[in-house]
C-alpha cells in the first residue's frame, strides 16, 4: 500500500465514531433543554410574586392612610383628589399604584398566567374585609406551591 492510499483511507470518521458523537449531543440536550424550558415558567411566577407584592403593598398604603380597606381593587390606583370607599379627600394620599398600564389599561398589573385581555376580576381575587389580594388563576409553582398561596 502507499502512502496515497493509506492517506485516503484516514479522511474521515468511522460510523462507530460518528454514532458516539450523536449519542453524546443526545445525551446532553436530554439534560439542558428541561432545564432552558421550565425557565419562562420560573420568570411568570417571579413576575406573579412581585405584582402581588406590589398589590399586597398599595392595598396596605391605602388602609394606612384612609383607615379603611378599598372597597375594590381599581380603589388603590384612583386619581389623587377622588373619594374612594367613601373616604376623606385629605386622607387618600393615592394612586398608589400607576394609573396606566396593567390589565385593561387600569393600572393593576397583570397575572402573567392569565389572559391579558380579561377583567381584573379574572386576574386577581380582592376580599375587602381584610385587604388580602391572591391570585384568581388556578396553578401551581415549579416547587408546588398554589399560585394562590404566593
Amino acid at each position: 500500500m502507499t502512502s496515497l492510499q493509506k492517506a485516503r483511507g484516514r479522511r474521515g470518521f468511522t460510523l462507530i465514531e460518528l454514532l458516539i458523537v450523536i449519542v453524546v449531543i443526545a445525551i446532553l440536550a436530554l439534560i439542558v433543554i428541561p432545564r432552558v424550558m421550565s425557565a419562562g415558567r420560573k420568570a411568570k411566577e417571579a413576575t406573579l410574586a412581585s405584582n402581588l407584592q406590589r398589590m399586597r403593598a398599595a392595598v396596605a398604603q391605602f388602609q394606612a392612610d384612609t383607615g379603611a380597606w378599598p372597597n375594590a381593587i381599581g380603589d388603590v390606583v384612583a386619581a389623587a383628589g377622588t373619594n374612594p370607599t367613601g373616604t376623606s379627600n385629605l386622607s387618600y394620599k393615592g394612586p398608589y399604584l400607576t394609573p396606566n398600564g396593567g390589565v385593561q389599561n387600569t393600572g393593576i398589573p397583570a397575572n402573567p398566567f392569565g389572559d391579558p385581555t380579561a377583567a381584573v376580576t379574572t386576574h386577581w381575587t380582592y376580599s375587602n374585609v381584610d385587604g388580602s389580594v391572591v391570585s384568581a388563576v388556578s396553578g401551581t409553582t415549579l416547587d408546588g406551591r398554589a399560585y394562590s398561596t404566593l
